[in-house]
């Protein structure tokens, strides 16, 4: 905020003072005026210029509060008013502020009290045409008779009081009456239909006014809440990322641990498959944690990949996939496929952990014109599913708020007959990508998938996500950390969080592919010359958008003023606002006819009026016709008016008077345009000012033109004249420049409905981009505290899994078989390693949920269901009271290995 600005704020907050002020400056001006005056009429008595002082003065008392308190100053002053016509003189030269306070009470005041007030004033100007036409024609009824203005009316009610009205005097009375009454109701007329256009104005700045306090006010608030929706944000991803891998890292351990103990070949592969899941579970986590959006493979077109991977890991478990309709998910947009992937990635893991055994899962997919519905059912326990004591996961949640970003829905619950179902209605997006901008959704929408659609190139991702070797396995598993820092960097790069790659408003990064060096990828050069690919084809603009560019910009206005509804005179006021463009093309027709006067012909600034009446023309309107975008294309139109001056300047012999208006245009440019446009204006001026100098030192020496000058034979006396045409160039840079500063302070007043409308934009954008920062920002705090703890239980997981496979390795090249203790404990490990991490994920989930929100769960809605690991099998088989017997083991330990067995 500069010094203008804020001093508009304090003349804003303080009207009293300033009003005070400008009342003293007329009272010296009045006093100065009935002082030099004689004698004055009145009803009752003839006034001296004492007496006219001192009802001056007494009169612009209540104008010093005419803004502060209006209503009570508009009836003050009218008291006053008719005290000074019943016992003052009948004119005083501060009458001319009734004006000003009917303004004043019509549109500072209570819209409620509007037409008592003109009521009021109606009759106090009858009232006074009464009093006026009385005192002038007739005099004072006491005191000294005023000879001149009786002499002046040839005596005609010079024996009124003495002998009553006569004829002639009676007609005198009613002529002189009706003009003044004609006089008096013209000014009073106009003041009303000015106040009514102002109110309604001043209606539409208010609310603007408050709009863009609302929005400064509320940006740390909204920096706040953009932090606790991401916060939110990487509760939901990391609940979809890394917990459901653990849940299959636990599963696989659990079945290894009873299935691998007689069979190497099984123990093998599923400590093959622990090593695999907990490497994506890493690299997954530092994604998720080093940009916006988790890995790079969730997406629509992989839940072919995600189902068979379900199939894999629980063979017991029928997947049917029934698509009805064309599929098109490329008009989902990026982040509903996301969402899409999602919702069927958290409805299988919700079938692996509480359908119970052998469970049929149908995924519907219907495609239609309006979008997408998907049906995830199952015939599962369905609601009996919760009465083995496990609490809910935030996975719902997350479901509810990826699909309600993207403008969908979400019904979830047991399903009449049984099992569980899952209902999702997602609509195409308006654009293509549309669903990436989120517009309009919610506020969390906006930040905590500002950059989700930040796709991580697949060069990107470093080694070990997907199907490795096991030497692949065992030299990554060597030096992790290094690996995963890698992934980090490179997923921060992509987001933005360097120095070379800043994130814009909307989350998105730019595309230079920034790769972790890999065996398989080479370096990319460290500087790169930018590339700026040209159209095929340059497309001229059609008709249509040519109009829609000259079109007005629609603005939001009020509709009512303090609750009354507007009347005529404020809805054609508010019509003219919205279609400013046209008025100013109007207002420019009326300039340019004016012009062509005989009144303004001969008007001329350097030397005599020009002979040639189609170069004058040529002139004015070249001048004056840019003048009709003064508000559409501000800084436009100043820019063509100081090119084609320079050249008037330069070439032409004459400067019109329509030259003039050339300060309306810096002055629009100034108060529109950007905000630091006043920068080139002012350089722009300068140099015309210097040429319109040098112009008049050429005319002094007889050259019409600067052009002739270059070319002719100055006279002597050269310095003389250059002085007198730089003082000249002089005063035209000081008005150019007092032009731009009264832009400016218009700019800074914020009292028109364009500019605030313009800051209300600029407030938004800058909105938009401190909750992208504080995203950011939660996002890198929130990733110190937690990649240190998750990484070092996860990378412990992977250890074991190396072990335990190079264990294994080892038995098999010496021929011998292992021990099936040694199997047994490692799996065991391996088994409590990952319940370490889920239970870590489970604390992690709960703190980032009770202190993180977004706009569809506010902390008032928020559900409380926290994230409970599987328990082991032996604690599931103490839980049953010691039923189990050996059958039974026998029997889970037949189921497992199947599961366990899966790569």
């Amino acid at each position: 905020m500069n010094r203008l600005e804020r001093f508009s704020q304090w003349r804003g907050r303080n009207v009293l003072p300033i009003d005070i002020i400008g009342t003293l400056a007329i009272a010296f001006f009045a006093v100065g005026v009935a002082a030099s005056t004689g004698d004055t009429p009145g009803i009752l008595f003839a006034h001296d210029a004492t007496s006219q002082i001192i009802w001056s003065l007494v009169s612009l008392v209540p104008v010093m509060f005419r803004r502060w308190r209006p209503q009570a100053a508009a009836l003050c002053y009218a008291g006053l008013v008719a005290l000074h016509l019943i016992f003052g003189p009948a004119m005083l030269y501060s009458d001319f502020l009734a004006l000003v306070m009917v303004y004043s009470v019509i549109v500072y005041g209570d819209p409620r009290n509007t037409k008592a007030f003109i009521v009021l004033a109606a009759a106090f100007g009858l009232f006074a045409t009464m009093a006026i036409t009385w005192s002038v024609d007739v005099g004072p009824a006491f005191g000294q008779v005023w000879v001149g203005y009786r002499q002046m009316y040839y005596g005609a009610c010079n024996t009124v009081y003495q002998e009553g009205l006569n004829g002639d005097c009676s007609s005198i009375l009613l002529s002189e009456g009706f003009q003044m009454g004609l006089l008096v109701a013209a000014c009073l007329v106009a003041t009303i239909v000015l106040a009514y256009w102002q109110r309604a104005r001043q209606a539409t700045i208010r609310m603007l006014r408050e709009r863009n306090e609302a929005i400064a006010a509320r940006q740390d608030e909204e920096r706040r809440i953009a932090a606790l929706a991401e916060r939110a944000r990487i509760a939901r991803d990391m609940h979809d990322v890394v917990a459901h891998t653990l849940s299959i890292i636990i599963v696989q351990s659990d079945g290894g641990r009873y299935a691998g103990v007689g069979n190497p070949a099984v123990a093998r592969s599923t400590m093959e498959t622990i090593r695999r899941e907990s490497e994506r579970a890493l690299h997954d986590m530092k994604r998720l944690l080093g940009v916006f959006g988790g890995s790079s493979h969730a997406d629509y077109d992989d839940i072919t990949a995600l189902v068979d991977q379900a199939r894999e890991t629980s063979p017991g478990t029928a997947i049917v996939r029934r698509i009805e309709g064309t599929a098109a998910p490329q008009r989902l947009g990026a982040q509903a496929s996301v969402a899409v992937y999602r919702v069927v990635q958290e409805a299988l893991t919700n079938v692996r952990k509480y359908a119970g055994p052998r469970p049929t899962v149908r995924i519907d997919e219907h495609w239609d014109d309006d979008g997408l519905s998907l049906t995830i059912a199952d015939n599962g326990r369905g609601a009996s599913s919760g009465l083995d004591g496990h609490a809910p996961g935030y996975g719902l949640i997350g479901m509810r708020e990826r699909v309600a970003a993207v403008g969908g829905t979400v019904n979830a619950g047991p399903g009449i007959g049984g099992g569980f179902v899952v209902s999702v209605t997602i609509p195409y997006a308006a654009a293509p990508d549309a669903a990436d901008s989120a517009v309009g959704t919610s506020r969390s929408a906006d930040v905590a998938t500002a950059a989700t659609q930040t796709a991580v190139p697949p060069s990107a991702v470093a080694p070990g996500i997907g199907p490795m070797t096991p030497d692949e396995g065992r030299a990554h598993a060597a030096a992790p950390t290094l690996a995963g820092a890698a992934t980090a960097r490179a997923a921060n790069a992509v987001a933005g969080i360097d120095a070379t790659g800043p994130v814009d408003a909307s989350g998105t990064a730019d595309s230079i592919d920034r790769q972790p060096p890999t065996s398989h990828t080479p370096r990319p050069p460290r500087f790169t010359m930018p590339s700026f690919p040209l159209p095929e084809r340059i497309v001229p603009p059609s008709l249509q958008e040519i109009a829609g560019k000259l079109r007005s910009k629609p603005i939001d206005q009020a509709k009512s003023a303090g609750g009354e509804r507007f009347n005529w005179i404020e809805r054609l006021s508010q019509w003219s606002e919205r279609h400013y463009l046209m008025m100013d093309v109007i207002g420019t027709v009326l300039l340019i006819l004016m012009a062509s006067s005989d009144l303004f012909v001969h008007a001329d600034f350097v030397s005599s009026p020009l002979s040639n009446h189609a170069l004058y023309m040529f002139i004015s309107v070249m001048v004056i016709g840019p003048l009709a975008f003064h508000r559409r294309f501000p800084e436009g139109t100043a820019a063509f008016l100081a090119v084609f001056c320079a050249f008037e300047m330069v070439f032409l012999p004459s400067a019109p008077w329509c030259n003039m208006l050339v300060l309306y245009a810096l002055y629009a440019a100034s108060a529109y345009g950007r905000p630091r446009a006043w920068i080139w204006l002012t350089a722009a001026s300068l140099i015309d000012s210097i040429l319109f100098g040098v112009k008049v030192s050429a005319n002094i020496m007889g050259f019409n033109t600067i052009y002739e000058l270059m070319f002719g034979t100055p006279p002597l006396r050269l310095t003389l004249y250059i002085a007198a045409g730089m003082m000249t160039g002089g005063v035209v840079f000081l008005l150019c420049c007092a032009a731009i500063i009264y832009g400016r302070w218009t700019r800074a007043r914020g009292a028109n409905v364009l500019i605030l409308q313009a800051r209300e934009e600029a407030l938004k954008a800058e909105e938009a981009k401190q909750r992208v920062l504080a995203a950011n920002m939660e996002r890198d705090r929130i990733s110190a505290n937690i990649q240190a703890e998750v990484t070092a239980t996860l990378t412990t997981v992977i250890d074991q899994a190396v072990d335990g496979l190079a264990m294994l390795d080892g038995c098999a090249a010496r021929g011998e078989t292992p021990a099936p203790e040694a199997i047994g404990s490692a799996f065991e490990a391996i088994g409590s390693r990952g319940r370490d991490a889920l239970a870590h994920m489970r604390q992690l989930l709960r703190v980032l949920r009770e202190t993180g929100f977004s706009d569809e769960h506010r902390p008032q809605e928020r559900e409380t269901m926290p994230l409970a690991p599987a328990a082991s099998l032996d604690d599931q088989f103490r839980a049953a009271g010691g039923k189990a017997t050996e059958p039974t083991r026998a029997a889970a330990s037949a189921e497992v290995p199947a599961a366990a067995s899966a790569p």
